[in-house]
C-alpha cells in the first residue's frame, strides 16, 4: 500500500527545488538544502552574490549579461562573484548539526564545491539523477 509519501531524497530535493526559486541569477537557479542525520532541515542555500551586494538581477554580475550563445553553460566561471548554493548552505550551517548530514542541490556540484562539501563532514550529497557517500 502506497501512502503517496515521498522518501527523505525527494523530500529533500523537492525544499532544494523550491529554494532555486529565491536564485539571484539570471542564467540558472540552483538551490541547496541540508538537512542533519535525523532528516531535519539544518540550512538552505541558493545561488547569488553576498547580501548587501548588487547582484545578478540587477545587473552586477558580468557573467549574467551574456547569453548563453555568447558563453555557453558550465565554462569558464572566473567572471562571476556569486556564491553557489552550496556555499551559502554551509555558511549557514551550525557545525554540529551537519556532521553526517545530507545535502540536496537541484544540480550536480562543480568541483570546488564538492570538495567544500567533503570538508564538512556530510555523509552524503544528493542532486538529480546523482549521488555520492562521502
Amino acid at each position: 500500500m502506497s501512502t503517496g509519501r515521498p522518501n527523505w531524497d525527494d523530500w529533500g530535493l523537492g525544499i532544494a527545488l523550491a529554494v532555486a526559486e529565491r536564485a539571484d541569477c539570471t542564467r540558472r537557479k540552483v538551490g541547496a538544502v541540508l538537512l542533519d542525520k535525523h532528516n531535519r532541515v539544518v540550512s538552505t542555500g541558493y545561488n547569488g552574490y553576498p547580501s548587501g551586494s548588487k547582484g545578478c538581477l540587477e545587473g552586477g554580475c558580468p557573467r549574467g549579461q551574456l547569453t548563453y550563445d555568447e558563453l555557453p553553460a558550465y565554462t569558464e566561471y572566473s567572471n562571476c562573484h556569486a556564491l553557489h548554493a552550496e556555499e551559502n548552505a554551509a555558511l549557514h550551517a551550525e557545525p554540529d548539526r551537519r556532521r553526517g548530514g545530507t545535502m540536496y542541490i537541484t544540480d550536480k556540484p562543480c568541483d570546488n564545491c564538492m570538495r567544500l562539501l567533503k570538508g564538512l563532514q556530510l555523509r552524503r550529497v544528493v542532486w538529480p539523477g546523482g549521488q555520492e557517500d562521502l
